[in-house]
């Protein structure tokens, strides 16, 4: 293996016993070289245990991912510090993927991209993987400015300490308010197709509204916190789609789920009829979202 600089790996964790195995399994598929460690941030005190070279450490009080990544990052010493979720398939050589071109010394994270896992069964989860609304490619080209999930993303550890980690007290949005942080001090974000990693979307309707109101209590969050920042609601989205159907406006710049042609053409009309009902679901979802608070819970 060639050199590298040191690697903490971080995977912040809240869920049950068979969570918690895969999160470790997760954390054990990964080469690793001497210098590398490999930490999982208990969120809700359900791991008792953790095989060696897994450092578990206890993320209590607030009930959020920024929490606990930043109280991971707070036990790494790596010169790099990679944010996985627990819910993702890593391949062996991901770290190697990452550093397999050099990197700038003004990079100050690098998002690598993140697909949906194949063969999944339940509505949801089809839906998830054929969206693949945590797709990268279209986040680094956010219209606002660039940015990325914590979902498959490398910091260097002196960017985040001087950024002063992610924000916590809020339940989303926090990856994207750190990325752009980073870029109001100087660093810049970049993206490595190559560092991919697999992401089980949500099984069910409920487990996905849930997630799509936080992801809209985010969103009108970011507005208050980024003056020129504004929603753009799946509803709004369609509205210009349909328009520029007619030959009535803009249209999109770039498809803002992530989702590909090719993905698209394997659909069934019967698939495709059934995805539309859950668009439709979830843009309800996300007007009552953008009205929420984005307030943490704390156990």
């Amino acid at each position: 293996m060639s050199e590298r600089p040191s690697v903490s790996v971080v995977v912040p964790f809240a869920g049950d016993e068979q969570a918690a195995r895969r999160a470790l399994a997760l954390l054990q598929t990964l080469q690793t070289q001497p210098g590398d460690e490999l930490i999982l941030a208990d969120n809700c005190g359900a791991v008792m245990s953790a095989p060696e070279p897994v450092t578990v450490v206890r993320a209590e009080g607030e009930r959020s991912p920024a929490h606990a990544r930043n109280t991971g990052a707070a036990r790494a010493s790596g010169d790099w510090i990679l944010f996985l979720d627990a819910d993702v398939e890593a391949p062996v050589g991901l770290l190697a993927a990452f550093f397999a071109e050099p990197i700038g010394e003004r990079v100050g994270a690098i998002t690598g991209d993140i697909r949906g896992i194949d063969g999944a069964r339940t509505l949801a989860a089809r839906y998830g993987a054929s969206r693949n609304f945590l797709g990268q490619r279209s986040h680094v080209r956010n219209r606002f400015r660039p940015r990325a999930s914590s979902a498959n993303l490398l910091v260097r550890r002196t960017a985040f300490e001087q950024a002063g980690g992610y924000v916590e007290g809020i339940r989303a949005a926090e990856d994207t308010d750190f990325t752009w942080r980073l870029q109001d001090l100087g660093w810049t974000l970049e993206f490595r197709p190559e560092a991919v990693v697999g992401h089980e979307y949500r099984s069910s309707l409920r487990e996905l509204r849930r997630q799509w109101r936080g992801y809209a209590a985010g969103a009108a969050w970011l507005s208050s916190r980024y003056p020129g920042f504004k929603p753009d609601p799946g509803l709004n989205r369609a509205i210009r789609l349909l328009l520029k159907k007619f030959g009535i406006g803009p249209g999109l710049d770039f498809r803002a789920d992530g989702r590909t042609a090719a993905g698209q053409a394997q659909l069934s009309r019967w698939e495709r009829a059934q995805f539309l009902m859950v668009d439709a679901i979830l843009a309800v979802e996300e007007q009552i979202g953008l009205r929420m608070s984005n307030e943490a819970r704390r156990k």
